[in-house]
């Protein structure tokens, strides 16, 4: 069987490397499309950045544009010099943006917000304040830098908010000095995501102050994004981004990249999030759930190929199968019926190789147990009747007294037997005879009358006619008395209670042989019931060896003690069944 476990570990081992590669395979692949996405990340946050700078230009030439108008610089350095009301002033400068700029949401502008020299408030449009003005603002900035003439942005977080500035100085009409500053404020928001994922190709997220204010996602699929970026606040510190990270939304696998918005919302823990999504898994679930219809279509699949890998891995370990196992098995039943008829005394366990080389070496151990090893097993395991009943030389039984009632001679019969001539061999009983429930008659103590002769001349002077058929032979209690009847029957009830338990079952009458084989029988039957009560086993005992057995002892305990014929009886001897010869002389 070593090249059949071969094959099936072979097998094994290929099913297993096979499955291996399965499972593994795609790792390697998602792994890549994992980086891949990654680097698509990366490059959307660097184009991120770019059009932040280009929305920053943009928004600082729209805001110095306005700067340069006469009536805004003009309404500005009266408002420095404090040679105006400010109420007028006020009004002036909103009807002129108004004027400029009709409709601030068409240009996705918040609020205009102007100041003088000094960072006093003239005139606010658009907002919630825009009635308000003389407040001081100069502290911020973008306004401090454009009261300096520098033309700047930035962003702020303000109401929960992100909002996008951009700052120019206003100039005087001559050019020669700066009298006042101007701002533009647009809401980073709702419309900011839109324009980033319609630009980009991936989902947006703004934070501010640790929650979500914005997302092209569903914001309750977010809830841990700022956790995750807070987590990374020390590398965005120093790298002013993060690396593509994971992170779960729901049923969904996603990769983030984050990096702060700059300026003062910076301090205000303001930050965008790119968001792609991770490869799909590679585990089976997901790689079965992955597989479609027409991916096991003929064309698509190698079905044929398959199965005939198949058949031809089951037929070879088919094959393997019959070599190593079937066939020598085959063969060692084969000897083993040869062994149990007797045509072979072991098992030729050379040729076998394995376990069944093992198994035909076990079957010769057992055999030669049960043959040759001496004592302490089971009488009759193993053995002829010879262990049973004495080699043929010479009995082995108990024998009794020759004194005792048992070795007196049977009682002549009442009658001899016809002769020969007339007599023929009665045929052998289908069945043979029941056992006698009575024991051996008593002899008489009345002489036994005088035989009379019986010829075909007295019968023919009687005038009766000869017939060919035998004479019958009267019961010996036929001729007696009614009275001697009776004392016979007391005498033989008598008898029967005196005789020894164990002895001899029936005589065997010398002279008639199918007699002889009922007692035979007899013996047989009830030294196997005796076997049975006393729970012996009775493996190897044959009616045809037993019946041979007892005439070979019959035979040498007549030669022995000279008698004329054996009766035998079961009894018990040491809790097992035994035999008893009792030898009958006349």
């Amino acid at each position: 069987m070593f090249l059949s476990k071969i094959w099936f570990i072979l097998i094994a081992l290929v099913s297993a490397v096979a499955g291996t590669f399965a499972l593994i395979a795609p790792r390697p692949a998602v792994q890549k499309l994992g980086a891949l996405e990654g680097q698509r990340l990366d490059r959307a946050e660097y184009a991120a950045e770019q059009m932040f700078k280009v929305d920053a230009h943009k928004w600082i030439d729209r805001v110095s544009k306005l700067g340069r108008d006469a009536i805004l610089s003009e309404s500005l350095d009266a408002a420095s010099r404090g040679s105006g009301e400010y109420a007028v002033i006020h009004r002036t400068i909103q009807d002129r943006i108004r004027t400029l700029l009709p409709d601030l949401s068409t240009g996705g502008i918040d609020e205009i917000v102007t100041v003088d020299n000094k960072g006093r408030v003239i005139a606010r449009v658009g907002g919630d304040d825009q009635n308000e003005y003389g407040d001081y603002i100069g502290g911020i900035e973008v306004v401090a830098d454009a009261l300096r003439g520098y033309l700047s942005d930035d962003v702020w977080g303000i109401g929960g908010k992100l909002e996008r500035v951009a700052g120019a100085p206003v100039l005087s009409k001559s050019k020669d000095r700066i009298v006042g500053a101007i701002y533009i404020a647009a809401e980073t928001g709702p419309g900011l995501v839109a324009r980033l994922k319609k630009n980009l190709d991936v989902d947006v997220a703004l934070l501010l102050h640790g929650k979500v204010v914005a997302s092209s996602r569903p914001a309750a699929t977010l809830e841990a994004l700022p956790d995750l970026i807070a987590q990374h606040g020390a590398e965005i510190a120093s790298l002013k981004r993060t690396p593509a990270l994971p992170l779960t939304a729901g049923q969904d696998k996603l990769l983030v990249v984050a990096a702060p918005f700059p300026g003062q919302a910076s301090e205000q823990q303001a930050y965008y999030a790119l968001i792609g999504v991770q490869p799909a898994k590679t585990d089976l679930g997901a790689l079965l759930s992955n597989v479609r219809a027409s991916d096991l279509r003929w064309g698509n699949f190698p079905w044929v190929g398959l199965v005939i890998l198949t058949f031809a891995m089951i037929a070879v370990g088919l094959v393997l199968q019959r070599i190593e196992v079937e066939e020598p098995l085959r063969k060692l039943r084969r000897e083993l019926q040869r062994l149990a008829a007797g045509d072979i005394h072991k098992i030729d366990d050379g040729k076998y190789a394995g376990r069944i080389g093992g198994l035909a070496r076990d079957v010769n151990a057992a055999v030669e147990r049960f043959t040759l090893a001496p004592g302490g097993r089971p009488e009759m395991a193993g053995k002829d009747l010879n262990a049973i009943l004495g080699p043929s030389g010479g009995s082995t039984f108990d024998l009794p007294a020759s004194g005792t009632g048992f070795g007196s001679p049977p009682p002549p019969p009442a009658f001899p037997p016809p002769p020969p001539a007339f007599t023929a061999p009665p045929p052998p009983p289908a069945f043979p005879p029941p056992p006698p429930a009575f024991p051996p008659p008593l002899p008489s103590l009345a002489p036994p009358p005088a035989p009379q002769p019986f010829s075909a001349a007295a019968v023919a002077a009687a005038g009766g006619a000869v017939s060919a058929a035998p004479a019958l032979k009267p019961a010996p209690w036929a001729t007696l008395p009614a009275s001697a009847l009776a004392e016979v029957d007391e005498n033989a009830a008598e008898a029967e209670k005196q005789m020894p338990e164990g002895e001899a079952t029936r005589i065997v009458p010398y002279n008639e042989h199918e007699e002889e084989e009922a007692h035979f029988r007899h013996v047989f039957d009830d030294f196997v019931a005796t076997k049975r009560q006393c729970g012996e086993p009775l493996v190897g005992l044959t009616q045809a060896k037993f019946l041979e057995k007892l005439r070979d002892n019959k035979a040498a305990l007549v030669g022995k003690h000279g008698c004329k014929t054996v009766r035998f009886s079961v009894y018990v001897k040491d809790g097992k069944a035994a035999l008893k010869a009792t030898p009958i002389r006349e």
